[in-house]
């Protein structure tokens, strides 16, 4: 029976809903330490898996698997026959906070060594430019790269971040990290996302939930929701630090000035068949500031995929229904013909196949 007291009980429960995200399809787990999880998600498929790498920026990992109809992972299981794995990050500890991008690229190392390369690295947000640093490292071990919402070139199209890191000084970000004891704190990150479209988060979204009330699978939708995105994850202050100063305010990946592991990052050694997409409404990630990296790669122009998905907001370039039912798996078909038809581009692992065959 619908009364105002039973609608303002669902309103308030709904709205407070809490909970630690899980991954929605059936996985085990492959390797674990104290800075990730690998997830395997197949039933033993052979050849090149796909390895997604989702961001790190306050939120957990299963927005790779979120709900039956927005998860990538499972769009990923029907649209190819390839083994599918997650990174799964863990919340940064005290004593894990001087953690580098270094140590950002060897943990990405160790899961892909585990996976087989070569992978099919496919990168949300910021695990985006990771997985371009990567393969920019070590594009042996990396058959395909496939980027969704990830910034590349920093400084393109300005931005509502862009204004904010370039208005405010280095110092703002290094306090932010002490209040964290060293870490930067997954509550001020999520804060911080609040703030940038502030009135949608603090009225829009309460307004929309009081006239949907009655409507129990909105409800369910505003549950799951609040459940990942209230549910925050710290990060290392150092390289948190890092990416700020030198991705964020001085674009050093694109001009090639980016040192990893004691070497320049030179995005010129990717030359892998690529997938860029972008949202049309992403107000976190612009559209050039992804599709923009077509211009450093040494990957032929016919072996590149660019979409930008109509309507789509940042998280729904990897997870809203329309992404994952259109651009996708055309992204994915495109990969799997690039990287496979005869004549593609030879690694290292394939050579040592091609020696034991022998």
């Amino acid at each position: 029976m619908n009364t105002p007291y039973a609608d303002l009980m669902k309103f308030f429960l709904t709205a407070s809903s809490r909970g630690k995200p899980e991954f929605i399809t059936p996985n085990r787990k492959i390797f674990e330490d104290r800075a990730v999880i690998l997830r395997r998600f197949d039933e033993d498929r052979t050849g090149d898996p796909i390895l997604i790498v989702p961001p790190q920026a306050g939120h957990h990992s299963s927005i790779a698997d979120y709900a039956p109809n927005q998860s990538l992972v499972q769009t990923c299981l029907r649209q190819t026959t390839h083994p599918v794995y997650v990174i799964e990050w863990k919340s940064s500890t005290l004593s894990r906070k001087d953690e580098t991008i270094d140590d950002l690229v060897k943990q990405t190392m160790m899961c892909v060594k585990k996976a087989g390369p070569p992978v099919i690295l496919a990168g949300l947000c910021q695990g985006g430019w990771l997985s371009a640093i990567y393969t920019a490292l070590f594009p042996d071990d990396v058959r395909a790269l496939v980027l969704a919402a990830a910034p590349i070139d920093f400084a393109a199209g300005g931005g509502k971040i862009q204004d904010m890191v370039h208005t405010l000084p280095l110092m703002y970000y290094q306090y932010l990290v002490g209040c964290g004891g060293g870490n930067m704190s997954g509550d001020l990150m999520l804060m911080g996302w609040k703030m940038m479209n502030a009135y949608d988060r603090f009225v829009r979204d309460y307004l929309n939930l009081w006239i949907n009330v009655q409507d129990k699978s909105y409800l369910k939708r505003a549950r799951n929701f609040s459940r990942w995105y209230e549910y925050t994850q710290d990060i290392s202050g150092r390289w948190y630090l890092e990416v700020v100063e030198k991705l964020f305010k001085q674009n050093r990946l694109i001009k090639g000035t980016l040192e990893v592991l004691c070497e320049y990052v030179d995005l010129q050694n990717i030359s892998c068949p690529l997938a860029l997409l972008a949202g049309e409404r992403d107000d976190i990630t612009l559209v050039p500031q992804v599709h923009n990296l077509e211009h450093y790669v040494s990957t032929p122009r016919d072996q590149i995929f660019k979409a930008v998905i109509p309507q789509a907001g940042h998280i729904s370039v990897f997870m809203g229904k329309r992404a994952l039912q259109h651009e996708w798996p055309s992204a994915l078909a495109f990969i799997d013909e690039a990287a496979y038809a005869p004549g593609a581009r030879i690694t290292s692992a394939d050579l040592k196949d091609m020696a034991v065959s022998a």
